[in-house]
């Protein structure tokens, strides 16, 4: 099966989305440098289609929509 490729543009990326996660969590989206860490130790991050890192990078990415199209955060055991 052929992926979709994504395309980026000022319309895609919603930056006042990731400034109100910011201040929600205290913390800025961008100190994630995708060390994959946090999918490499996730026990469901085999039943995601986005596992955490990928979470993370479309949330850098302002692409909330994406997220929350899916299930991934729901998984989260933690």
């Amino acid at each position: 099966m052929r992926k979709k490729k994504m395309y980026l543009s000022a319309e895609t990326m919603d930056v006042n989305f990731v400034r109100q996660v910011e201040a929600l969590s205290g913390t800025s989206v961008r100190r994630c440098f995708q060390c994959g860490k946090c999918s490499a130790g996730c026990p469901m991050a085999s039943f995601m289609e986005h596992p955490p890192n990928r979470v993370m990078r479309l949330l850098q990415l302002g692409q909330w929509r994406r997220i929350l199209a899916g299930l991934s955060i729901w998984y989260c055991a933690s």
